[in-house]
């Protein structure tokens, strides 16, 4: 997961790049592909460290569901697609949130990078992240 978080310095993720991703570090082969990287996606939205949306006129605009519901609508959506392998963004982008940046900070505190991936990162906006149950949000 810290692997994924650091690749969104540079860009949002999408389902395709979490599937290969998942592939080359598991090994996992179809039909348990999906499966291994729905739990990666699940774990990732659930603990809050990205947002679920859509990349939109270039920029990232992020559902208004909660976390539950962000993660079934990606798993029911990327069932129903003809391709498992997908176009980059057709199901949904992943965005990291301010907890998400924090897990990234310490991966590269730990790795001894410098600061130029914060500067990386602060081009692109942070996520929100999705409201951790399905609870109506604030009326």
């Amino acid at each position: 997961m810290e692997e994924l978080l650091v690749s969104t310095i540079y860009d949002w993720i999408d389902l395709g790049y979490v599937r290969s991703t998942v592939r080359d570090l598991t090994g996992a082969q179809p039909p348990e592909l999906h499966a291994a990287t729905m739990k990666v996606v699940g774990a990732l939205i659930a603990d809050g460290l990205v947002a679920a949306g859509d990349v939109t006129d270039g920029a990232f605009q992020e559902w208004d569901c909660t976390r539950d519901e962000a993660i079934a609508r990606i798993d029911q959506e990327w069932r129903a697609a003809s391709d498992p392998e997908l176009w980059p963004f057709q199901v949904a982008a992943l965005a990291p949130t301010q907890d998400g940046f924090r897990v990234i900070a310490g991966v590269m505190a730990r790795e001894g990078e410098d600061d130029s991936w914060r500067r990386r990162l602060a081009q692109g906006s942070l996520a929100q992240a999705q409201r951790p149950d399905s609870s109506p949000g604030p009326t």
